[in-house]
């Protein structure tokens, strides 16, 4: 079944589309408030993930890298982030912030999380001010130029009819490949950074698991994972893909040199659906139009939203696009490409490939 085209209507500055729906992105996302937001800062603000984790009785002990509270967890394959605002299970791709924990944690609403952080934030002792953190060294295996039997492997795995994105990628110095060391072996990867060298994504060229976190994708220690990889060499290009994953933006490359504005479209992704975009990068997006890519799930239908609203506050002029079944995301739209005439099933490019700017 192919899924319907994107309805080509053009969206106003601020609004995100989802099918045939145009919502303001400022007020996609809204939390019960039930509380005021005041008193959810400073509940936030008081108290971190490690120490409701301790408070709620969960088995286990937080550190940056551990094992889930939630699930039985062979390998380490949780982890909380530097500041112990955030947390992310990287085997199920969940994550969030205190209330997202304390909801995952207990079963309970949003409304009651709410109450219940801000409940247990009254009985903490009063937050010591942070030493400034020192900026994050991402560690970086040594990197290689893939060779075309490596992009046609990763090619055949993905089930994708050609590798263009994949070139156009390494052309640009975003795609690499590297020998990562998984439980002991030595597995062929690809890896995703941008010339920042903010964050990196790694992945085994076989599209199997990595071996030590069960996970098929293993964000670099030292990543900024509020970076979208890819944003500092958008460069001129005036249409960017702001996509949710390192295959959804080798896709939306390929997809786009497909519709002939390969050279126009720039392409990011976020390694996470719970991060919120970097300060620092949002300055990349100024001026340009901006098409988000969100997941076919709650997370991505919950972090497309978010990151509307922040770019559109940068200057960017942004929509977004939604998938209808049986495609969860852009590397599904491309699997489903027809490989003898490359005719996409969707054009995911449609109501912007007209637009002055990339003309």
């Amino acid at each position: 079944m192919n899924a319907p085209p994107l309805e080509r209507t053009e969206p106003a500055e601020g609004t995100i589309s989802t099918g045939s729906k145009l919502t303001t992105a400022t007020t996609i996302h809204s939390q019960p408030r039930t509380l005021s937001r005041q008193a959810l800062d400073r509940a936030k603000e008081s108290i971190g993930i490690a120490d409701l984790w301790r408070r709620l009785g969960l088995p286990g002990e937080p550190k940056p890298s551990c094992r889930s509270p939630f699930r039985e967890d062979r390998h380490p394959s949780f982890s909380i982030s530097a500041d112990d605002r955030l947390w992310r299970d990287h085997a199920t791709n969940d994550g969030g912030d205190a209330v997202s924990f304390i909801e995952r944690a207990t079963g309970c609403s949003t409304a009651d999380a709410i109450a219940r952080l801000v409940e247990i934030a009254g009985t903490a002792p009063s937050p010591t001010p942070r030493p400034p953190t020192r900026p994050k060294t991402l560690r970086l295996p040594t990197l290689t130029e893939p060779t075309v039997g490596e992009c046609a492997e990763l090619k055949i795995g993905r089930g994708w009819p050609l590798f263009a994105g994949i070139e156009i990628a390494r052309q640009r110095g975003l795609f690499h490949t590297c020998i990562m060391q998984d439980d002991g072996d030595a597995r062929p990867s690809w890896l995703l950074t941008d010339t920042a060298r903010r964050a990196a994504q790694v992945r085994r060229i076989d599209c199997q698991p990595m071996a030590w976190n069960e996970a098929k994708a293993w964000t670099l220690g030292g990543s900024d994972g509020a970076w979208p990889i890819g944003c500092a060499d958008i460069g001129e290009r005036p249409l960017v893909a702001f996509c949710e994953g390192g295959p959804d933006l080798l896709a939306a490359l390929t997809l786009a040199f497909l519709h002939d504005i390969n050279d126009c479209v720039g392409a990011c992704f976020m390694a996470g659906a719970s991060a919120a975009i970097s300060e620092e990068a949002l300055r990349h997006f100024k001026g340009k139009r901006v098409r988000i890519f969100e997941h076919a799930d709650k997370a991505g239908a919950d972090a497309g939203p978010r990151w509307a609203a922040q770019l559109t506050k940068a200057g960017a002029t942004v929509d977004g696009f939604t998938f209808d079944p049986p495609h969860k995301d852009l590397a599904d739209i491309l699997a489903a490409t027809d490989a003898e005439h490359l005719e996409p099933p969707v054009n995911v490019f449609a109501g912007i490939m007209e637009d002055e700017k990339c003309l």
